[in-house]
C-alpha cells in the first residue's frame, strides 16, 4: 500500500473482479450520491437490465444481433488517458477505429 497500490490487488482488471464476486445481493441505490466516475457503472447496470429484458422478451442475447462484434476481436483497456482522447475508441473490435496513447 505505501507503493500507491491501496487494494494489495494487481492491476485495475483483477480488481474490478474481486468486487464483482464480493458485491452481495443487490442494494437499494435509489438515495446514492454519484460521482463523475460512477458514471460508466450506472450505464453499465442499465445495459445490464435491458439486455436482460430484451432476452425475456425475445431470446436474444447480447452481442449476439446486428451490429455484431465477434468476442476475439474485443480488448480492454487499461491507462489514464488526457481528456481530449474519445474512451470509445480504446479497446474496441477490429471494426472500431483505435487511438494509440503514449
Amino acid at each position: 500500500m505505501k507503493a500507491g497500490n491501496f487494494t494489495g490487488i494487481k492491476g485495475i482488471p483483477t480488481q474490478d473482479i474481486a468486487m464483482w464476486e464480493g458485491m452481495g445481493p443487490i442494494s437499494d441505490r435509489s438515495a446514492e450520491r454519484l460521482g463523475a466516475s460512477d458514471v460508466a457503472v450506472a450505464a453499465f447496470r442499465r445495459l445490464m437490465v435491458e439486455a436482460a429484458r430484451t432476452m425475456q422478451e425475445k431470446g436474444e442475447a447480447i452481442g449476439t444481433a446486428s451490429p455484431r462484434i465477434a468476442h476475439a476481436t474485443i480488448s480492454s483497456y487499461e491507462g489514464v488517458v488526457p481528456k481530449s482522447v474519445n474512451w470509445r475508441t480504446l479497446g474496441g473490435g477490429s471494426e472500431a477505429p483505435r487511438e494509440r496513447v503514449a
